[in-house]
């Protein structure tokens, strides 16, 4: 399979130079590791943004909703969520070309359309330790988890209960019962 990278930003051969190490072993490239934990990271600022997991909230510099409770680590999330104030016909939609579906960010429409594609033309994650297979790197990482001794995962800790996973994405979503509960 041909992958076509489109850039975004302006500084096209930087981001081009960017992208391509998503598709680099860690072993080939320099890593920033982190001084807490097994985590390394490809990019300096990817460790910056996992750093944020080893400090205490009152360390962290937030970003903060003007119309509710929410706050954010980083400004992304924060314009990613002031998406939920807008009204509906404000807001630029993706719409996908073979189905109804309809999203708010681009890459979701992107990560979406793997759908439509005939399994030939992806690009799958193959586990090397089992017979799993991922269409998404996301996925194909959550997995390799299954794989690792229990000293090199990191653990995510819910700072309102005893709740602790392996998942970011599962302490994301658990969080969120603290937040419907008050």
């Amino acid at each position: 399979m041909t992958a076509v990278f489109v850039p975004t930003r302006r500084n096209e051969k930087n981001e081009l130079t960017r992208h391509m190490l998503t598709h680099k072993d860690a072993s080939e490239v320099t890593t920033y590791d982190c001084s807490f934990c097994s985590y390394k990271a490809k990019r300096k600022g990817d460790l910056t943004t996992h750093m944020l997991i080893h400090k205490d909230a009152s360390e962290v510099k937030t970003y903060d909703c003007s119309f509710c409770s929410y706050k954010a680590k980083e400004k992304g999330y924060l314009t990613t969520h002031m998406l939920i104030h807008k009204d509906a016909s404000d807001i630029t939609t993706y719409n996908c070309s073979f189905c109804p579906y309809k999203a708010k960010q681009k890459c979701h429409l992107t990560s979406h359309m793997l759908i439509h594609k005939d399994a030939s033309e992806l690009m799958t994650y193959q586990c090397t330790l089992c017979a799993y297979k991922a269409k998404r790197k996301s996925n194909f990482t959550s997995h390799m988890l299954i794989h690792k001794d229990a000293s090199e995962i990191i653990i995510f800790r819910c700072a309102h209960c005893s709740f602790k996973t392996k998942w970011k994405k599962s302490l994301r979503r658990h969080v969120r019962i603290h937040k419907d509960a008050s």
